[in-house]
């Protein structure tokens, strides 16, 4: 090689590769030193962010977008339905929406309980019907004014004891249906009356299947323990009674998973009934 071909191969070697315009800057701008090469086909730009932050799944692969999942995709309750549309915060964290809000279960409490104060009234009907008329003749005589006799009048009516035995046998009788009325309709069918009113069912904690005879009469005898030892109206048990029949029930509004206390101790959860139909098909498959 003559030394003319070296110094033209050098003088090759030092020109600068040729410029070409940025496609990632606007015309007026000047290009940086170093800048990453072109963008690729199915590849972000420099400087733009990934739409979405996906899994890897252990095979290698990607899994589907976690901004692009939606709550009713899951197979199973409460695995992926936090922070979508519906849920409540409770406590910083978000309730799963498939959960029944304690409104709804205090709805339906309302319905059942009418149901069965109707049923025991109308078994008592009769000796009910006489303490209160009763009673009304001694306010009539006593012309709407407190009056000693009046007061005693009432006192001696309460104290006899037939209206006694009347009073205690309607309070069993209506506790013995309550008893009856939740512990046989959730082992059943899962739902009472005014659940099925308000869409609501009661499944197992753990799977979500229906509950059986024993979870069913535990969640009952601790639901009704506390009502029962208010109407008693002996102190201190009635005080207890709605302490605990307060703590039962607003429990739920603390709690992540909406579960009173007899929940708690039964191993159950309160659920849409819309839910399950959803993961219905979703399992058959």
């Amino acid at each position: 090689m003559t030394q003319q071909d070296e110094t033209a191969r050098g003088a090759t070697a030092d020109q600068s590769p040729p410029s070409f315009p940025s496609p990632y800057l606007e015309a007026s701008e000047a290009a940086p030193e170093a800048y990453l090469a072109p963008a690729q086909p199915d590849q972000p730009k420099y400087g733009t962010p990934p739409p979405y932050r996906t899994r890897v799944r252990t095979d290698g692969s990607a899994a589907q977008p976690y901004a692009r999942q939606h709550y009713g995709q899951q197979s199973g309750y409460g695995q992926s339905g936090y922070g979508q549309a519906g849920s409540r915060p409770v406590g910083g964290r978000l309730r799963d929406p498939a959960l029944a809000a304690p409104a709804q279960r205090l709805a339906a409490s309302f319905v059942d309980w009418f149901i069965i104060y109707a049923v025991s009234m109308l078994l008592y009907w009769s000796p009910l019907l006489r303490i209160a008329r009763e009673m009304r003749a001694i306010v009539a005589s006593a012309q709407g004014q407190a009056s000693p006799a009046a007061q005693a009048a009432v006192n001696g009516l309460l104290a006899d004891p037939t209206t006694q035995h009347v009073l205690l046998y309607w309070l069993l009788t209506m506790f013995g249906l309550a008893l009856v009325y939740y512990w046989v309709q959730h082992a059943a069918w899962g739902a009472t009356v005014g659940k099925r009113a308000l869409g609501l069912r009661v499944v197992q904690a753990t799977d979500q299947r229906r509950v059986g005879i024993r979870a069913a009469g535990i969640r009952a005898v601790t639901f009704l323990a506390g009502p029962a030892m208010l109407l008693l109206l002996v102190y201190p048990i009635n005080v207890v009674g709605g302490v605990l029949w307060a703590t039962d029930a607003g429990f739920a509004t603390v709690d992540l998973r909406a579960q009173c206390l007899h929940d708690k101790l039964a191993g159950t959860v309160v659920i849409r009934k819309r839910w399950l139909d959803q993961q219905a098909p979703s399992a058959s498959r």
